[in-house]
């Protein structure tokens, strides 16, 4: 009886955000979009703390699966194109300023990250860089009907103004609850269908939110 109750409490308030607008609301830029030449960053998987921009890594040394960068890689182009965002120097043209600039550091000391970054925008000749990061990745153990373990992720989104050595983070860590363990997740619950999602699909939710987030 009691079980019945409390789904029939869930399915009230989720009825209540979707009258309000909180499950399947659309989303806009929470900023304008920056003004100025972009340079966009494929997924760097930083496994020592000296190769973050900012923060601390959860755990150092424990990298994410082979094959995530890539994948993370191409849901960043996809969603930069779904935003209308087309023109950008693209990863592949960054990393081969990736490569200068660390050939021009080879024998130097280690240089922060985010020094690293600044000069590998001015070699991209661009005026704002995306630089996107994983700093934590945990993948589902289990199903989608149930689980061992939830997925949990921790993604970081740098927009560099390069002439300016200015940084805007964007930060996006989350670890699948149940709808009973949390109700504030009724949308996302409702979004995911119900389902215990992989770590995939929770960074296509990161990438989505945070590039908004950043104007982009």
């Amino acid at each position: 009886m009691r079980r019945i109750i409390s789904y029939a409490l869930i399915a009230a308030f989720c009825l209540s955000l979707l009258i309000m607008g909180g499950c399947g609301k659309s989303r806009t830029a929470a900023v304008p979009r920056p003004e100025g030449t972009l340079g966009v960053a494929g997924f760097t998987n930083p496994i020592y703390n000296w190769q973050i921009l900012a923060g601390y890594l959860q755990e150092e040394g424990n990298p994410a699966p082979d094959g995530t960068v890539e994948t993370l890689d191409q849901l960043l182009l996809n969603t930069l194109h779904k935003h209308q965002v087309f023109d950008f120097v693209t990863p592949l043209a960054v990393e081969q300023c990736e490569k200068v600039v660390v050939f021009e550091e080879d024998g130097m000391p280690k240089v922060s990250a985010i020094k690293y970054w600044l000069e590998v925008g001015k070699c991209a000749q661009v005026d704002f860089l995306l630089v996107p990061q994983i700093t934590y990745w945990r993948e589902r153990v289990g199903g989608e009907g149930g689980v061992q373990t939830p997925a949990a992720i921790g993604l970081d989104f740098y927009l560099i103004d390069v002439k300016n050595e200015a940084i805007k983070r964007a930060r996006y860590e989350e670890e699948q609850v149940s709808l009973l363990e949390n109700l504030f997740t009724a949308r996302k619950f409702a979004d995911r269908d119900g389902k215990w999602v992989t770590a995939s699909r929770l960074a296509s939710e990161g990438i989505e939110e945070k590039l908004m987030e950043l104007g982009l």
